[in-house]
C-alpha cells in the first residue's frame, strides 16, 4: 500500500473544513478520533473517510466487487467481515476498503451469524473457490466471535480449531497440489459412492474394509494436509495410513457437536499427516465401522511444493475487541478469557501453517481497533471508524507486490 503521511497541522484546517461542510458534525467528530489517535492523517484515511460517509465523488477508493473465480482478493467471516453496523457495507466494509487501497477487485463473502464450522459449507465450497497457481488470490479469514460468545471455551476449541484449519488450508493451498477424491490418483476398494449433490465431492465408504487412497507426489519434504469430513450423526470410525503404515484411528463424529446455529452439522476438517521425503506417497482412509455409514474423504493436499511456486495467501485476523461497557459478557475487559483462549488457538495455526511453508499470516485486529464507543455501532460491530482501522490491521500484513 502506498501511503503518504502529512502532518495534522498541516492537512487538519482544509480536512476539518471540507468534512464539516460536506457531511456536518458526525465527520467531524470521526476525523479528529482518527487524528488523535496517530497524530498524523494519511491521505489514503481521508479518502477512505469521505467514501465511508458516503460521498460519491470517493466510491471509487473502493474496490470493484465481482464474482469468487474472478476475485483478487476474497474475504470470509462473519457480520463483522461483512459489515454489519455500518450503512453500506459494500464500500464501507473492511474488504472493500482493503480492496481499494490495493487496487483489487473482491468479493465480500462473509455472512452474519456463521461460526467458523459454518463457513466452508455456507460460503467457501458454493462460491466455487478453488485457489489454484495461476490465480494466487489473497484471503482474509475473520471468524470466532460467534463460536466464543455462544459455545464458550474449553472442549468447543478443538471442534472450532478443526474447521477453522480446514477452512485455511483449504484456501491456502492450490488445486494443482491437491489430488481429491473426483479427481485423478485415486484407488478404492468396497462398497463406496462419490457424492455429488452437495458443495463438495466427497467419496463416502459404505461397508467395513472399504477404502479410498490418494497418490500425491510430493517436490521435496514437506508434511501431508487431509479433508475429511467431520458429522455429528455420523457412527463410522475409520484408520488412516501413510505408504502402507497405520499412523492412527478416529472418528467422524466430533466431541463436542458442532451444531452450529445455523444448522451445520456436517462439513470438511482438517488433518495432518507427518513429513515425507520427495517422491511418491499414497494416504489410505480405511473404515472400521460395520455398516454403510462410513467416513467421507475430500482428498489430501501438500503445502510444499517447488520453491518458485507462488502460493495464495491467507491472512487470519484475531478475534476483535468487544464493548460492552462494564458488564462481563464474553470478551470485554471484564472477561476477556474466552476471546484470549481462541485467539491463542489462531496464533498456533498461523505458526503451524508457516513452519509448513504455507503463505498464511496473522492480521491483529487488536492493535488497531479498540472497541471504544466511538468506534462501534453496538456492543460487537464496528461502525464506519472501526471497519477503517480493521482495514489497517489487513493492510499491515498485505502481501508486498512483486
Amino acid at each position: 500500500m502506498k501511503t503518504f503521511q502529512v502532518s495534522f497541522q498541516r492537512v487538519a484546517g482544509t480536512a476539518l473544513a471540507i468534512g464539516y461542510f460536506l457531511f456536518g458534525a458526525p465527520l467531524l467528530s470521526l476525523f479528529k478520533t482518527m487524528s488523535q489517535k496517530t497524530g498524523v492523517v494519511t491521505f489514503n484515511s481521508l479518502f477512505a473517510i469521505l467514501a465511508l460517509c458516503g460521498c460519491g465523488a470517493f466510491h471509487s477508493h473502493t474496490g470493484i466487487s465481482v464474482p469468487t473465480p474472478m476475485a483478487q482478493y476474497r474475504a470470509y467471516g462473519a457480520s463483522i467481515t461483512y459489515g454489519m453496523g455500518v450503512r453500506d457495507p459494500s464500500t464501507q466494509s473492511f474488504p472493500a476498503l482493503v480492496a481499494g487501497f490495493e487496487h483489487v477487485s473482491f468479493a465480500n463473502n462473509a455472512i452474519s451469524g456463521d461460526q467458523a464450522c459454518d463457513v466452508m459449507p455456507r460460503q467457501v465450497l458454493p462460491n466455487q473457490d478453488r485457489p489454484d497457481l495461476t490465480s494466487h488470490p489473497t484471503y482474509s479469514l475473520l471468524i470466532g466471535t460467534n463460536d466464543a460468545d455462544m459455545r464458550g471455551f474449553g472442549a468447543y476449541e478443538a471442534v472450532y480449531r478443526l474447521c477453522h484449519q480446514g477452512i485455511a488450508s483449504w484456501l491456502a493451498i492450490p488445486f494443482e497440489h491437491k489430488v481429491l477424491a473426483n479427481g485423478i490418483g485415486v484407488t478404492t476398494t468396497g462398497p463406496g459412492e462419490l457424492e455429488t449433490s452437495s458443495p463438495w465431492a466427497a467419496w463416502t465408504t459404505q461397508g467395513q474394509g472399504s477404502s479410498i487412497s490418494f497418490e500425491i507426489t510430493v517436490n521435496r519434504e514437506s508434511v501431508i494436509y487431509a479433508w475429511p469430513m467431520i458429522d455429528d450423526a455420523s457412527p463410522a470410525t475409520y484408520s488412516y495410513s501413510l505408504d502402507g503404515v497405520t499412523l492412527g484411528s478416529a472418528a467422524a463424529r466430533p466431541t463436542p457437536s458442532m451444531s452450529t446455529a445455523h444448522g451445520t452439522t456436517r462439513l470438511v476438517a482438517f488433518q495432518r499427516l507427518p513429513p515425507v521425503r520427495a517422491g511418491k506417497h499414497v494416504v489410505t482412509f480405511t473404515q472400521t465401522n460395520s455398516g454403510e455409514s462410513g467416513l467421507s474423504v475430500i482428498g489430501v493436499g501438500v503445502p510444499r511444493g517447488p520453491v518458485e511456486v507462488r502460493l495464495p495467501f491467507v491472512l487470519v485476523g484475531t478475534i476483535t475487541y468487544q464493548y460492552h461497557g462494564s458488564s462481563g459478557d464474553p470478551c470485554t475487559s471484564a472477561n476477556e478469557t474466552p476471546c484470549l483462549e481462541y485467539n491463542n488457538d489462531i496464533q498456533e495455526e498461523v505458526s503451524m501453517f508457516s513452519a509448513d511453508g504455507l503463505n498464511v499470516r496473522v492480521f491483529d485486529t487488536r492493535k488497531y481497533m479498540f472497541a471504544t464507543a466511538a468506534e462501534m455501532s453496538d456492543s460487537i460491530h464496528p461502525n464506519a471508524l472501526g471497519q477503517l482501522e480493521l482495514s489497517h490491521s489487513v493492510e499491515a500484513v498485505w502481501p508486498k507486490s512483486d
